[in-house]
């Protein structure tokens, strides 16, 4: 049988002893050839099917280096040490301390932000959604305002990023008239990365925890995704939608049209002046590469001398000829 570099699957089994179908794949090596020494980690050097493989894998990937003689087994995520090695780097580090005999099952699954709650349903989610909120003054954000507000694409997708954050609390600061403004410091990015956590564990979105986790650990930045609602994720949208019409029934909420709180928002690119400059860029390099662009870069004045003819029109006349075979 062929060597695919995957040996096995472990599924993870909450608390109660209720399969979830989320799995790690696993590949095993044994023996003390594996075992070299660099500082507090072994080495470990993937063939390069293997890290092509690995890298791309739908799953989180498990390498375990096992040492009969002392019948201790060592781990790490070699798919996403992969994702961040830098290309000139052949070795993947094992740390010593990441004993498998020693480590619990939340740590294993990391890649799945695996929490320690139970799986909810859809309406404890929503009441979980509502009653999280930032202990900080100055950063009046939810859980509840973060979901409603990164609903896009009709409702079908849930966009996340600092920015949907700080428009939240700006605009809550604005109706409260506060006199301060908002403050973030790392218990409020901590709340941030906890809320994405919470999306994932509770299978509201279909996120990419493993790429969240490189943001976050490797760049010590707040992620930023675009994610596909799950249909449990359709659900809660739904739930919202019945709580504020059971509260506009009753009076609680005045009637506000076509106007809701689970409603979807646009996602749009910021234009900046270096974005246009690019733009002109990316629109040289096309007519360069298809003989439009006429005459040489000019270094004193930062301009390609151009004949005096409309080469966007040309560009694209001669783009459309290309593309009918004209």
């Amino acid at each position: 049988m062929a060597d695919v570099g995957i040996d096995g699957q472990i599924e993870y089994v909450d608390k109660d002893g209720y399969v979830t179908g989320r799995m790690i794949a696993v590949q095993i090596k044994s023996g003390t050839s594996f075992f070299n020494e660099k500082g507090d980690s072994w080495i470990f050097y993937p063939e390069k099917k293997h890290r092509f493989y690995w890298e791309r894998f739908p799953l989180p990937v498990i390498i375990i280096l096992h040492n009969p003689e002392t019948n201790q087994s060592y781990w790490q995520d070699i798919r996403q040490s992969l994702r961040v090695l830098a290309k000139n780097e052949k070795g993947i580090l094992v740390p010593k301390v990441n004993i498998l005999q020693n480590t619990d099952a939340n740590t294993l699954f990391e890649g799945f932000a695996i929490l320690n709650q139970g799986f909810m349903s859809i309406d404890e989610v929503l009441n979980h959604l509502i009653t999280t909120k930032s202990g900080n003054g100055s950063f009046p954000v939810s859980y509840f305002s973060l979901f409603c507000s990164g609903l896009t694409n009709i409702c079908r997708s849930l966009y996340f990023g600092m920015d949907v954050a700080m428009n939240i609390a700006e605009e809550n600061l604005l109706l409260d008239k506060s006199p301060f403004g908002v403050g973030v410091g790392e218990s409020e990015q901590e709340f941030l990365f906890n809320y994405i956590k919470f999306l994932v564990h509770q299978h509201i979105a279909d996120i990419d925890f493993s790429d969240c986790m490189i943001d976050w650990y490797e760049r010590q930045m707040q992620p930023t995704f675009m994610a596909p609602l799950t249909s449990r994720g359709k659900e809660l949208v739904s739930a919202i939608h019945k709580l504020e019409a059971k509260y506009k029934e009753e009076g609680s909420l005045p009637d506000t049209g076509y106007l809701h709180a689970a409603q979807e928002s646009f996602v749009h690119q910021v234009i900046t002046h270096s974005e246009v400059q690019r733009i002109e860029l990316m629109t040289n390099i096309e007519m360069l590469y298809h003989g439009i662009l006429q005459g040489n870069f000019d270094k004193s004045h930062q301009k390609f001398g151009r004949k005096k003819t409309n080469l966007r029109s040309d560009f694209l006349r001669r783009l459309w000829q290309t593309i009918n075979g004209g």
